[in-house]
C-alpha cells in the first residue's frame, strides 16, 4: 500500500489476491508466480486458467432460446423470409447499434431478404426509434420491424395512436421498466422478468444469439440447400467483437470469447469496411481490442457525433469498394474534426471546472457547445477530477447535457430524482452515464440541487486511487514477460491491461514528441537500457516533473508492451504515473 500522493495526485494501491490460489495456479500450470498473481487478481481460478488463455467455442455453446420471446421472434422472422416480406431495421447510432444492424442485415441478405436500415439523427432526434423513421419504413411497405440496441422503453412511440403497426421485434440490452411497450416481442436479457447469465452482453451479442437461433430453426426446417448456403456464423464475430468492445461491457465469459475469436476474424480481413478503417489508421501491428475501442470505434462514432448517423452502419454492410473508400475517408476527417471540437470545449470546461475545487461534482455549461461530444468531455473531466461531471450545451432557452459518474455514485438515480422534482425537463441513464434536458433558467437550481445531494457523500468517495496489479523489479522486464502479458488479451472492461509499479528508476535521456508526448530512456543497475513513453503528459504535473527532475529516483506506474517500432521487438514501458522517491 502506498500512502504518498503520486505526481497526478493519486493514491497508489496494489490489488489484493489470494497467495494460496496464485501458488496453486503457478504450480499446476507451470507459470511464473507473477503471472499466476495476475490471474488471481482477476479472480481466475485454477480450473479456469486454460480457458482464459485459450477460449474454446465448446465451452461457450449456449441455447439462445433461454431468452424470453426468442422462439416467437424466430418463427415470425422465418415467416418473413419464406414469404419474401420486407424487413425494416431501426438501430442506435453508436458502434454497438451499427454492428448489430450489420450482423442482422448480412444474415438476412444471405437469403435474399430485402432489408431497409434507418438510424435516428443523433444531434436533432436523439436516441431510439421515432415517428419519422417508422413512418418512412411504413411508406416503404415493410412487413416486419426490428429495433436494435433501443426500443425497450420506447412507450411514447410504440404505444402512440399514430403508429398502427405492431409487428415489431425489439433486440436490446438496456434495463427495462416494470412494463413493456406494445410490440410483438422483446428479446433482452435485462428485462425485469428475465433470469439468465447473459446480462452483460452488448446488443450486438444478443443480435448474434438471435441469428444463431434463426439459423438453428432454418436448419431444422431443411431450408439450406444449393440455393441458400448455410452461413458460417463465426465469420460474424468480427462485428460482434467490435460492438462489444466499443460498448464497454465486461470482457468476461461469453464476451471474452466473442472478442478473442472476433479479433482472429478481423485478422482475416473478411469485413471490407473494418479492413479499410484499419488500413487508413496505418497500424504497424495486428489489431487488438485496444485498437477497436480507441481507434476504429471513434472513427465510426464520429459519423453520428458530427455529421451523418447512417455512415457507420453503411460502411460495415457495404461490399462496394468505391463506397467504402469514400465513407472511410469521410470518417477519418470527421474524427479529426471531432477531436478539434472536443478539445475546444474541454479547454473551456476546464476553465470553469478549475474554479469548482470546493465542490464534490463538476457542472459546466457553454452556449452552442457541440452536442455530439458532451459525453466525451464529461468523461475526461471525471478522469481528471474524479468527480461526477455534468456538461451542458445551452441555446437561448434550453440546455442539453451529458453526465458521467464515478464508481460509488449512482448517477441515474440522481438524475431521475431531479426530473421528478421538476428541476429537469427530462433525463435518464444508468449508474455511470446519463443525459439531461433543462431549462436555461434552471441551471442555478440544478447546481443547488446537486450540492445538496453530494454534500451527503463522504469525501472518501472522491479520493483518486490508482490500482496496480504487481510491484516488480526492473530486472523482470523482458520479452518473456511481454509474451505472457499478451496472453491476457483482449483487454477492456472487466479485464484491464496489467499495470505495474517499478521501483527506483532514474531517467537517462528524454525527448518531447509532437509537443504533447514524452519519450525517454532509463538505465538499470545492470546497464540495460529501456524505452518509455508518457502520452499526453506535456503541460501536466507528471510531464513537467519528469523533465525538470531528471536526476531524481522514481517509482513508475506503467503498463508494459512490445515496441513495434524496434526491429528487435524489445519491451517498452507506457508510463501512467510516477512518484518521486525522497
Amino acid at each position: 500500500m502506498y500512502f504518498k500522493k503520486s505526481l497526478l495526485g493519486n493514491n497508489w494501491k496494489i490489488k489484493e489476491c489470494s497467495e494460496r490460489e496464485s501458488l496453486t495456479i503457478s504450480q499446476k500450470h507451470n507459470l511464473p508466480i507473477n503471472i499466476s498473481k495476475l490471474l488471481a487478481t482477476r479472480d481466475i481460478k485454477d480450473s479456469q486458467v486454460k480457458n482464459f488463455f485459450e477460449p474454446d467455442i465448446n465451452n461457450y455453446i449456449l441455447d439462445p432460446f433461454v431468452l424470453k420471446d426468442m422462439e416467437k421472434s424466430v418463427n415470425r422472422t422465418i415467416q418473413a423470409i419464406v414469404s419474401n416480406q420486407k424487413i425494416g431495421i431501426i438501430t442506435d447510432y453508436d458502434v454497438d447499434g451499427s454492428t448489430s444492424a450489420a450482423v442482422l442485415n448480412n444474415f438476412l441478405s444471405s437469403f435474399g431478404c430485402t432489408t431497409i436500415i434507418k438510424v435516428p439523427d443523433r444531434l436533432n432526434e436523439g436516441y431510439g426509434p421515432n415517428l419519422r423513421l417508422i413512418n418512412e419504413l411504413l411508406d416503404e411497405k415493410i412487413d416486419l420491424l426490428f429495433t436494435l440496441d433501443c426500443g425497450t422503453t420506447s412507450f411514447d412511440i410504440f404505444d402512440s395512436s399514430k403508429i398502427n403497426f405492431k409487428d415489431i421485434i425489439v433486440i436490446d440490452h438496456h434495463m427495462s421498466e416494470l412494463k413493456f411497450p406494445d410490440v410483438f416481442a422483446i428479446i433482452n436479457p435485462n428485462r425485469f422478468d428475465e433470469n439468465n447469465s447473459l446480462k452483460e452482453l452488448a446488443a450486438v451479442g444478443i443480435t448474434f444469439l438471435f441469428v444463431m437461433a434463426l439459423r438453428k430453426k432454418l436448419r431444422e426446417k431443411n431450408y439450406f440447400d444449393s440455393s441458400f448456403k448455410e452461413p458460417n456464423l463465426l465469420n460474424y464475430l468480427d462485428l460482434v467483437a467490435l460492438g462489444t468492445v466499443c460498448d464497454v461491457v465486461k470482457l468476461t465469459n461469453y464476451n471474452r470469447f466473442f472478442v478473442h475469436k472476433g479479433l482472429e476474424i478481423i485478422k482475416k480481413r473478411h469485413n471490407k469496411g473494418i479492413t479499410k478503417i484499419i488500413d487508413n489508421s496505418k497500424f504497424n501491428h495486428t489489431p487488438t481490442s485496444t485498437d477497436l475501442g480507441f481507434v476504429i470505434g471513434p472513427q465510426l462514432n464520429a459519423a453520428s457525433r458530427i455529421d451523418d448517423s447512417n455512415l457507420s452502419s453503411k460502411i460495415l454492410i457495404s461490399n462496394n469498394l468505391n463506397e467504402i473508400e469514400i465513407i472511410s475517408k469521410k470518417l477519418l476527417l470527421l474524427n479529426e474534426k471531432r477531436k478539434l471540437i472536443e478539445n475546444q470545449i474541454l479547454n473551456e470546461s476546464l476553465e470553469q471546472a478549475n474554479k469548482q475545487t470546493n465542490k464534490k461534482f463538476i457542472l459546466v455549461h457553454g452556449f452552442g457547445w457541440h452536442k455530439g461530444v458532451l459525453g466525451i468531455v464529461a468523461s475526461k473531466l471525471v478522469d481528471k477530477f474524479n468527480k461526477p461531471s455534468f456538461v451542458i450545451s445551452l441555446d437561448s432557452y434550453i440546455g442539453i447535457g451529458s453526465a458521467r459518474s464515478i464508481n460509488k455514485i449512482d448517477l441515474g438515480k440522481i438524475i431521475l430524482q431531479a426530473k421528478y422534482e421538476g428541476i429537469l425537463i427530462s433525463g435518464g441513464g444508468h449508474k455511470m452515464a446519463a443525459g439531461i434536458k433543462i431549462n436555461k433558467q434552471s441551471i442555478n437550481l440544478f447546481d443547488e440541487y446537486l450540492s445538496s445531494i453530494f454534500n451527503d457523500f463522504d469525501i472518501s468517495n472522491f479520493e483518486k486511487n490508482e490500482y496496480f496489479d504487481l510491484k516488480i523489479s526492473v530486472n523482470e522486464i523482458n520479452n518473456d514477460l511481454v509474451n505472457y502479458i499478451e496472453m491476457f488479451e483482449p483487454f477492456g472492461n472487466g479485464n484491464k491491461e496489467p499495470k505495474f509499479i517499478i521501483h527506483g528508476l532514474k531517467i537517462d535521456t528524454h525527448k518531447i514528441i509532437k509537443d504533447k508526448h514524452l519519450l525517454f530512456f532509463f538505465k538499470t543497475d545492470l546497464g540495460l537500457k529501456f524505452k518509455a513513453i508518457c502520452f499526453n503528459c506535456i503541460g501536466t504535473n507528471l510531464g513537467e516533473n519528469l523533465i525538470k527532475n531528471k536526476l531524481a529516483n522514481y517509482d513508475f506506474g506503467c503498463t508494459i508492451n512490445r515496441d513495434n517500432f524496434d526491429s528487435e521487438l524489445k519491451p517498452q514501458l507506457i508510463i501512467k504515473d510516477a512518484i518521486i522517491i525522497d
